[in-house]
């Protein structure tokens, strides 16, 4: 019967981490292209006033307050954008920190996994040379003379 691969504990370990690092990445990944979908609805609410800025403005004129109340909305988009953009990169940082930890623990599982392969193929190269043993003893006893015996 074959031994059982002494760091099997370890290996699972590993795998188990490794698969909870796989679901903070594709958690984190959601995170990051929902503050860039944030980020680009911003843009495109930004460009959205520009041009009925520049088309009020331009075609009929346009009272002063209202100017500056657009001035000022647009004031206040480029910040939420320029916070958005830094939400991002966060997301980007948290994301790549998240896929470098990842990629850690697969080397390690991939190690363990090695290992076990070579542990396997061990047991399978005793387990033959065993049942060689067993059928050369066989083969031996049958043709001992019964006088011998």
């Amino acid at each position: 019967m074959a031994s059982r691969f002494p760091l099997q504990s370890l290996l699972d370990h590993s795998r188990h981490r490794m698969e909870a690092a796989e679901r903070l990445l594709r958690m984190l990944k959601r995170k990051e292209e929902a503050a860039r979908r944030r980020r680009d609805e911003l843009h495109g609410y930004k460009q959205d006033y520009q041009l009925r800025l520049t088309g009020e403005a331009g075609s009929q004129g346009m009272a002063i307050h209202l100017l500056r109340d657009y001035h000022a909305f647009l004031s206040k988009l480029e910040l939420a954008i320029r916070h958005q953009e830094s939400e991002v990169a966060q997301a980007v940082a948290h994301w790549q920190s998240a896929h470098d930890n990842w990629l850690t623990l697969r080397q390690k599982v991939k190690a363990y996994e090695a290992l076990a392969d070579r542990h396997r193929h061990q047991e399978r190269q005793r387990e033959e040379k065993r049942d060689q043993r067993i059928t050369d003893e066989q083969a031996a006893r049958r043709h001992v003379p019964k006088s011998a015996l």
